[in-house]
């Protein structure tokens, strides 16, 4: 049998409403050379059912009980037999050129290590809502005081993960012995490998979204927003503990402290980063400690930090749901002030507490019962005047 050219990895998940659609979009590739390795991570809806119907010897299909993404992908990077490596999640799809594209970039450079592309961003109906691409998180930033126009992926990446999903990894498959595979986090392991393969790879970003991520009520990401933004910042400290960041600022200036800090996106985890680095280089036990910290989930520094985190997220919903409160008490109090019988109330009541108002009342009833198109044919023969 001859090698594919593309080793295509779906972990299979509870995604019975989109795997078809997922699988479908690589079957629809202008470049058919591949071939799709199915890992079902123990899902228990009728996913399986439906690949199974699926015929086509391309496919691979396996099953396993629940282990987790990052393991399920990283075994199907071990099964795969293509020179290059393409992820997609069970409930992304993928454009038609997608492998035609991210192909001619090598074929066009063979320093490259790995593509990706900006992504549409789509809802549980497939309707796209946004676009995310190397600006997305800079919106709110000074271009003097941030990293914004600096054009570097690495620090495009420490603003936000833009990269946004594993399912926009297409890369050789020699990358994995340069740089690992995908490290044991539950929330953020595409994070960790990205900023990974940004430090030590040649990364290419095609500006043109051949990616549609789906965001949907039962992404893994919106499962505890604390323990997301705890994974985030032992990411960033294991991150500034392993990598020598003078490859990232030569030049130490003040400028450079100043747009450091505000183009780090850090997700309320500062005070994590801070002490896991600082007992890290105090006493340096070679990443077992930042291993504890991702695995043991009864680990006390974690439970702390996500309790924490918990808090500073009640605080931060309660602030929004008051302010979305407020703007829809000012929308109702808007259109009972625009209402006839409000307007009217108001004419008896400024009468009863005026002469002057009193005395006008019948011009003002006269006024307040005449048709628009009156009020603005008198107003424009008043203006002649």
């Amino acid at each position: 049998m001859n090698q594919p050219a593309i080793s295509v990895i779906i972990p299979l998940f509870n995604h019975e409403a989109y795997i078809k659609e997922a699988v479908y979009s690589v079957f629809e590739q202008s470049d058919s050379d591949f071939e799709m390795i199915i890992i079902n991570d123990g899902s228990t809806d009728e996913s399986e059912l439906i690949i199974k119907k699926i015929k086509d010897k391309r496919l691979k299909y396996f099953y396993q009980k629940n282990m987790g993404a990052h393991r399920t992908i990283n075994r199907g990077i071990k099964l795969a037999q293509g020179k290059y490596i393409s992820i997609l999640n069970s409930d992304d799809v993928y454009d038609k050129n997608r492998f035609e594209q991210c192909i001619k970039v090598f074929e066009n450079d063979s320093s490259i290590d790995a593509v990706c592309t900006y992504v549409d961003v789509i809802d549980e109906q497939g309707v796209k809502f946004e676009s995310i691409g190397t600006d997305y998180f800079w919106k709110n930033n000074e271009a003097n005081l941030s990293f914004k126009d600096d054009d570097n992926i690495l620090l495009n990446l420490l603003a936000g993960n833009f990269l946004t999903t594993t399912s926009n990894l297409f890369c050789k498959r020699s990358i994995f012995d340069k740089i690992g595979y995908f490290s044991d986090f539950r929330y953020v392991h595409d994070y960790d490998f990205f900023l990974r393969l940004c430090y030590h790879c040649n990364v290419h970003i095609i500006q043109n979204p051949l990616l549609r991520y789906r965001r949907h009520r039962e992404n893994t990401i919106n499962e505890n927003q604390a323990a997301t933004d705890f994974e985030r910042g032992l990411v960033l400290a294991e991150f500034f503990i392993n990598h020598d960041l003078t490859k990232l600022f030569p030049d130490i200036h003040e400028i450079t402290m100043v747009k450091f800090y505000n183009s780090l996106s850090a997700c309320h985890s500062e005070k994590i980063i801070l002490t896991s680095m600082l007992f890290e280089m105090m006493h340096p036990s070679g990443g077992n400690r930042f291993k504890a910290l991702r695995q043991n989930c009864e680990n006390l520094f974690r439970n702390n930090c996500i309790k924490h985190l918990m808090t500073i997220k009640q605080k931060d919903d309660a602030f929004w749901d008051n302010y979305h409160a407020l703007i829809q008490a000012r929308h109702e109090l808007n259109l009972i002030s625009h209402s006839k019988t409000y307007q009217l109330g108001m004419l008896f009541k400024e009468a009863r507490h005026s002469l002057k108002n009193f005395l006008l009342l019948p011009l003002r009833l006269v006024w307040f019962l005449l048709p628009l198109e009156a009020k603005v044919r008198l107003k424009q023969i008043t203006n002649r005047q």
